[in-house]
């Protein structure tokens, strides 16, 4: 029954602001992408291939993924998208608007970049292990497209 829902939602949901020009900032600058969430890949596959963003994607990794033992399920499909993407935790970020996001983050030993919500707190974001937090996608796209990603050495 949830998973029909997500199926619904997944036709129905209007991209966020900002959210294309992202995807095409990070593939633009060889920056991989993989979509992470607690809901159904399938769910997630639908809206990207429904609103045209799937070529800006790689692996997709919803909740059916995660251990059934899992104490930190969101860590733990973080965890899978850092090895299905074959980078090292250290080269890779995190975007969400979620404390929990940020948290996940700072869990997995990644990167966070928070998005202020309509509803949303920058302090709130900002609060949890060195996240940075920007104001809007578009923002986030305009940095993305101006700053090199740098490889170690």
């Amino acid at each position: 029954m949830v998973r029909e829902a997500e199926m619904g939602a997944a036709i129905t949901a209007a991209p966020t602001p900002g959210a294309l020009e992202v995807l095409q900032a990070c593939q633009a600058s060889g920056r991989p992408v993989a979509v992470v969430g607690d809901t159904c890949s399938a769910a997630m596959e639908t809206y990207l291939d429904a609103h045209r963003l799937r070529h800006l994607v790689g692996p997709v990794i919803g909740r059916e993924r995660r251990p059934i033992s899992s104490e930190m399920p969101g860590v733990d499909l973080v965890r899978q998208a850092v090895k299905v993407l074959g980078v090292e935790p250290s080269n890779c970020t995190l975007v969400g608007r979620s404390f929990m996001g940020m948290y996940v983050a700072a869990q997995a030993g990644i990167q966070a970049i928070g998005v202020v919500s309509k509803n949303g707190s920058r302090k709130h974001l900002a609060g949890v292990h060195g996240s940075v937090v920007v104001s809007t996608l578009p923002q986030l796209a305009d940095a993305l497209t101006t700053v090199s990603v740098t490889t170690p050495p």
